[in-house]
């Protein structure tokens, strides 16, 4: 678990930004508390095993119940296959970050995929419990969730994040389902995995506004610090060449249709960043841990947070 730290470097003195849906400001002197196209390459590098892979502890199953072994994913042997021009994952159902996390697009994007799958976590719980926080400003984007997801002033978090979190929690109730990182896809592969029945969460932006990465800070690790004023993140569970359009599941929006090509013109420029989650259907949205054994990890993955560790460099733009 990624310990909070105090920020050490010094903040500039004024930023505007949005972030998920919400204007932001930042300031150093006023401190407050807060909570936290078909690609020619083929894909040989996202064949998973197991979530052994991402943690050195196994998940703790009891033994009168032995989840099923964890599957594969192999998107090299999915384009081998036709796809149809048009796919939609029936009974996909958006999750709405607001009003609890104004600026939690990414942790939500993964609720409502688990949640197709039947693991029902609260978008909450699984953002307060599971996700790593960094309220200070010291990690990047690829370690921790970066500000308050609670506030209108958080920034965001990258795919490890989100695939840490999920891990996390499918450890937590033992289960052999397992979240992959497929960063650098093309959007057309991801169309195999939609046409495979599995929903795909990618970095977008809000209201597809084709916009970059802008300088703000030095964080505290000392990493220059830049960041999409609109980064957003969403769930792809559609697509239709004909009629040139993806089906997202946006969490400030609901079901929803894009353009296709400008939304693959923004996926790119959001550094292409996709996540699934896999494991055996008959699995699927079920718990193989006790009370008391979630109680023991918690404990050791969770501990309370200091909080004079809680020091925000974050102050919400009331005006």
């Amino acid at each position: 678990m990624i310990k909070i730290c105090k920020l050490t470097a010094e903040i500039m003195t004024l930023v505007m930004l949005t972030s998920c849906g919400r204007i932001v400001q930042m300031t150093g002197e006023n401190v407050i508390k807060s909570q936290k196209d078909i690609s020619e390459t083929v894909i040989t590098s996202f064949v998973t095993e197991s979530v052994s892979t991402e943690s050195s502890t196994e998940p703790p199953v009891p033994s009168s119940v032995t989840a099923p072994s964890p599957v594969k994913i192999d998107i090299e042997m999915m384009m081998k296959n036709e796809i149809e021009s048009s796919f939609v994952i029936d009974n996909f159902e958006t999750v709405m970050q607001e009003p609890e996390l104004p600026t939690g697009c990414e942790i939500t994007a993964l609720t409502q995929t688990m949640n197709y799958y039947g693991f029902n976590i609260d978008k909450v719980d699984l953002c307060d419990i599971f996700m790593p926080i960094d309220y200070n400003g010291y990690y990047t984007m690829n370690e921790a969730y970066l500000g308050d997801p609670h506030a209108t002033n958080g920034f965001g978090c990258n795919a490890p994040v989100i695939v840490n979190t999920a891990n996390d929690y499918f450890e937590y109730i033992g289960s052999d389902w397992y979240a992959m990182d497929i960063t650098e896809v093309s959007l057309d592969e991801i169309f195999y995995c939609i046409a495979q029945d599995i929903p795909v969460i990618v970095w977008t932006t809000i209201d597809q506004r084709e916009t970059i990465a802008e300088y703000q800070f030095v964080l505290g690790c000392g990493e220059d610090f830049w960041f999409n004023p609109f980064q957003h993140c969403v769930t792809i569970y559609g697509y239709d060449y004909d009629r040139n359009i993806v089906n997202i599941a946006d969490p400030l929006v609901g079901n929803t249709e894009y353009d296709m090509e400008r939304f693959r013109r923004i996926y790119d420029i959001m550094g292409s960043q996709a996540v699934i989650i896999a494991g055996n259907e008959e699995s699927a949205g079920k718990i193989y841990t006790t009370e008391e054994e979630q109680k023991i990890w918690l404990e050791k993955n969770r501990p309370e947070d200091d909080e004079e560790e809680k020091e925000s460099i974050y102050i919400i733009n009331e005006e």
